[in-house]
């Protein structure tokens, strides 16, 4: 099992590499001005509240309150609308989750999964696989095909691009049918390769596409199994259980958008 906060530090990155940041005493706040029309690029990162000196109501929290009031401090110091905090201290979720609550915070939790058991693909005849630098624009047209947004897209691969991210795209008849990647965090003592977003284009949906491709980001990346993780949400982490995976921790992440 990896540490929470290690996997955190490289879940994190991805928001951090592009943006400035600011230490608090609650947490690390991230702003990219080059992409502040992106929710994600302005939060605060890893939030902790310090030990409570006595129990109070969860309402009556001052650490917790004080927290909030620090965040509308940062943002409205930028000019952004929303609001994200996120964590990986199931304490602090506690603790901020009734204030959060009573003022318009959606909670999203998800889990950090390790690729402890994943087999190596195996790759229909009509298929090819082609390792490339993350940001290709073969890879960016499957992510576009499934609905998501371009700007979006192309943010996700500066991101990764700029994090030394690969990914693995599958071709089918020459085109372009999915993708796959992953970029690595930390140094050579302590590497963790995080997982970048998987796109299989609605035609080929239900054939196996996705599978190959997870499983083959397993298979090239270069650090062991149980070094690289996913973070999805309930209902996805069971995709990846199913190939493999074992769920390691929890994060959280409460936000509130305009």
């Amino acid at each position: 099992m990896l540490a929470p906060d290690r996997v955190a530090a490289a879940e994190y990155a991805k928001r951090r590499v592009l943006a400035e940041g600011t230490d608090t005493r609650f947490g690390t706040f991230v702003h990219d001005p080059a992409h502040a029309d992106r929710a994600a690029a302005t939060q605060l990162l890893d939030a902790r509240l310090p030990p409570a000196d006595a129990p109070n109501p969860p309402e009556r929290d001052p650490a917790a309150r004080a927290l909030l009031a620090r965040l509308d401090t940062l943002f409205d110091r930028h000019e952004r609308p929303h609001r994200v905090v996120t964590g990986v201290d199931a304490g602090t979720a506690a603790r901020l989750a009734p204030l959060a609550r009573a003022r318009g915070y959606e909670r999203e939790d998800y889990w950090a999964l390790a690729a402890h058991r994943v087999d190596a693909p195996a790759i229909p005849d009509e298929r090819r696989l082609e390792t490339r630098s993350h940001g290709s624009d073969a890879a960016g047209t499957v992510h576009e095909s499934v609905g998501r947004d371009p700007a979006g897209v192309a943010y996700a691969a500066e991101v990764a691009s700029a994090l030394g991210g690969q990914e693995v795209v599958a071709f089918r008849d020459g085109d372009p049918v999915g993708a796959a990647g992953w970029y690595i965090h930390g140094g050579a003592d302590d590497p963790v390769a995080r997982l970048t977003h998987v796109g299989v284009r609605p035609a080929v949906q239900n054939e196996g596409v996705g599978s190959t491709l997870v499983r083959a980001v397993v298979d090239r990346c270069p650090l062991p199994a149980d070094r690289i993780v996913v973070c999805a949400t309930a209902d996805r982490a069971e995709f990846y259980e199913r190939l493999g995976f074992v769920r390691n921790n929890a994060l959280w992440r409460f936000a509130r958008l305009p």
